[in-house]
């Protein structure tokens, strides 16, 4: 996970502008230069907290810092903030390494922070034993993305309190490059700590799912505020644990990587370090982005082709990234009042039928409701038209979609009287009629088989520390896997959906 280096040269004639107490997206805000000059703050300080040497025993502090930028002379009272992690395999960087990235954001009207986040301490024993170990490795994760969201929570506090930042707290981007992204992704697609078994330990060795990091006595900023909601992710040659954490609800994803990266896999394949192999695998960039196109979650690749890990970082992607990333977000910088605003929707199967139920919390010029199916997580086709009550205090919704019997994804087209629309998030389906997955014999020796399946499910093998150790598509409804050739213990066999989502997870024991 070597730094990635953020150097521009910037090529542009900025243009003053005539700033608003709302920010006008009409005058190219967000993805034009229009703000000649930034303010920059340094060295706030937003938490404490600590990581431990393994080599010597000892207790490392730390006192977490950001830098923030803004527009100078801007006058809107409420802007979004786009929060940075910058690279450096969790032992190296700084925050000022993200610097010329904030300008650039903040010229365009952003607000934008670096911030600081634990590091592996360096000593070379230290480093041989936390990048051998996936818990420990895993640790140092989870340690940066709950330092990450311990920064959120001081933006929102500021908002709620002494509004100096001036943040609209709804419209809070997070990313950064290589272990930052990690780190980034980490905390925006973590809905709750069980999601990833093998991490649940270490989350709560590390203060349960928000962290740990705060301020110090009487400024605690937990539990009073939370770090959930964030907008969207920026992702710059980083990767996650597992794409399966990533579902229709979560924020949408900008994501650049050299296709031949050798430090973090373009698809999957363990990280690597300075020509060290981790035990830890990790999904990269493209796979990412294949997960949110079959659930129809809204994303963007810039693929570096044949390039590293450094690649992204260069002239000329690196000013293509800083154009692309704002452009991608400016629709969420810019949103106003939607027609609708849904309060739950889901979609729930019993006797083969799929139920959708939707409820609004406000209705204004709403005119209907398309129910839209897909089977590929690309092409929808609608079903139904179910017209708007148009309350000012919304309404429960619901449609039953009798004899549908296969998996499929699910989603709401809704539309205005005025012809616009937007859509709702994606909902996944499986028929209650499909037989339950069964994994035996448990205990197991020799081989385990696998029922209940169908055609393209994958059967994957995890030990109880991350590790791969098997991935296979299913050929057909079952299927039998040798495990005599991994060591004795718990085995996490897990089974994935044709879209990605995991059916089931089994723990069995291979004596």
């Amino acid at each position: 996970m070597n730094k990635i280096l953020f150097s521009i040269v910037v090529l542009f004639f900025f243009v003053s502008a005539n700033a608003q107490p709302t920010p006008d997206c009409s005058t190219g805000r967000y993805t034009n230069n229009v703000f000649t000059n930034v303010t920059k703050t340094s060295g706030v300080t937003y938490g404490y907290n600590s990581t431990k040497d393994y080599s010597t025993n000892t207790q490392i502090d730390y006192v977490l810092k950001f830098d923030f930028y803004e527009p100078a002379g801007d006058a809107a009272a409420k802007r979004p903030l786009v929060i940075l992690m910058f690279g450096g395999g969790f032992i190296a960087g700084q925050r000022s390494d993200l610097d010329a990235f904030c300008m650039a954001l903040a010229k365009k009207g952003y607000t934008a922070a670096t911030i600081d986040y634990r590091l592996v301490s360096s000593s070379f024993f230290n480093l041989l034993t936390v990048f051998s170990s996936a818990p420990l490795i895993n640790d140092a994760v989870v340690k940066a993305s709950g330092d990450l969201k311990a920064a959120i929570r001081y933006f929102k506090k500021d908002a709620a309190t002494s509004n100096l930042y001036k943040i609209d707290t709804t419209k809070i981007i997070v990313g950064g490059a290589s272990a930052g992204s990690i780190a980034a992704l980490q905390a925006a697609y973590t809905d709750d700590v069980s999601e990833d078994p093998t991490l649940v330990s270490t989350y709560q060795a590390n203060g349960g799912f928000e962290g740990n990091t705060d301020l110090q006595a009487p400024n605690n900023l937990l539990p009073t505020y939370n770090a959930r909601g964030i907008a969207a992710v920026i992702n710059i040659a980083g990767g996650v644990s597992d794409t399966s954490l990533i579902d229709a609800f979560n924020p949408p994803i900008y994501s650049s990587a050299g296709t031949m990266d050798e430090v973090i896999p373009y698809n999957y394949g363990p990280i690597s370090y300075n020509g060290f192999t981790t035990p830890v695998s990790i999904y990269g960039s493209n796979l990412i982005t294949t997960r949110a196109n079959n659930i129809g979650l809204r994303n963007e690749l810039l693929p570096v082709p044949g390039g590293n890990h450094e690649s992204p970082g260069g002239v000329p992607y690196i000013n293509q990234i800083i154009e692309n990333s704002s452009a991608f977000i400016a629709p969420i910088a810019c949103r106003n009042v939607l027609p609708v605003t849904l309060a739950g929707f889901t979609v729930q199967a019993s006797n083969c039928s799929a139920l959708l139920r939707w409820k609004t919390a406000v209705e204004q010029h709403s005119s209907h409701y398309d129910v839209e199916v897909s089977t590929d997580g690309t092409r929808f086709s609608k079903l139904a038209t179910v017209p708007s009550k148009n309350l000012s205090n919304g309404f429960d919704y619901s449609y039953n979609l009798t004899g549908y019997n296969q998996p499929a994804l699910f989603r709401l087209k809704i539309s205005d009287k005025d012809g616009s629309y937007t859509y709702s998030p994606v909902q996944r389906f499986t028929p209650s009629c499909l037989p339950a997955v069964q994994v035996y014999p448990n205990p197991a020796n020799q081989f385990v088989k696998i029922t209940g399946l169908t055609a393209g499910m994958q059967v994957r093998v995890r030990s109880v520390d991350g590790k791969a150790l098997y991935l296979q598509k299913s050929p057909g409804t079952s299927m039998t896997i040798p495990v005599n050739r991994f060591a004795n213990g718990l085995l996490l066999i897990q089974v994935i959906g044709t879209n990605g989502e995991i059916v089931s997870t089994n723990k069995v024991l291979k004596q």
